[in-house]
């Protein structure tokens, strides 16, 4: 695979046996069709020398994928706000108060969509957690670059984020609760034994017993 590519693209590795190690490496990385993927957009994408950076960074889900997904999730943002959202009486912004696009009737009338398209959770979510609506719908030029900086970071965090989420979603189950308890549950403390049953005393004679009072009655009169 990588011989074809180099044979196509030239400026291959000199190196004896760089080529070997090349394909060594990416087969731990990526699936055959992934790292062809990846040759395939480095044929019209890079410049001279290819090496394994630039084909590492165009494998599936690798960081030139994760650029490319963001801005155009930010492009279908932008285009959904200019088109779908708008704002109420109150002052609330959201697809719910807009939707007045560009479409005619055939009287040439401008006409209200019947509904508007959904977006993505991942696009909604940064949506949320980067202002709302009314950021986006009251962009001006100047808040271009930092809303945009700031739903590129959200998007990029969305994914572990939603990891976080959906554990603690699991805690506030039953069945999590359940989890939960039995793994902090101090274990029991042993109790201890049950006293041993004395014997029961043996009755006092009646001679033991006028011996004991006599006792008794001589440390009386010595107190005295």
């Amino acid at each position: 695979m990588l011989v074809l590519f180099y044979a196509k693209m030239g400026n291959q590795p000199t190196l004896q046996g760089a080529i070997a190690a090349m394909a060594t490496s990416l087969s731990t990385k990526a699936t055959p069709e992934a790292v062809q993927a990846a040759l395939d957009r480095c044929e019209f994408e890079c410049f001279y020398p290819v090496r394994m950076p630039h084909i590492i960074q165009r494998l599936p889900g690798g960081a030139v994928d994760t650029e490319s997904e963001k801005r155009l999730a930010w492009d279908v943002l932008e285009k959904f706000v200019s088109k779908y959202v708008g704002n109420d009486v109150s002052g609330n912004y959201g697809p719910d108060f807009g939707w007045y696009g560009p479409q005619r009737n055939s009287l040439d009338e401008i006409v209200k969509p019947a509904s508007y398209p959904q977006l993505s959770d991942r696009i909604l979510d940064t949506v949320r957690r980067t202002g709302g609506w009314k950021v986006y719908a009251r962009m001006t030029d100047e808040d271009f670059p930092f809303v945009q900086k700031r739903f590129f970071q959200e998007y990029e965090a969305w994914g572990d984020v939603k990891r976080i989420t959906d554990g603690a979603r699991l805690l506030e189950t039953p069945r999590g609760k359940v989890l939960v308890a039995a793994k902090t549950m101090e274990p029991e403390r042993p109790r201890a034994p049950a006293p041993a049953h004395t014997a029961a005393a043996e009755p006092m004679s009646p001679q033991r017993a006028r011996i004991l009072k006599a006792i008794a009655d001589v440390g009386k009169s010595r107190r005295v």
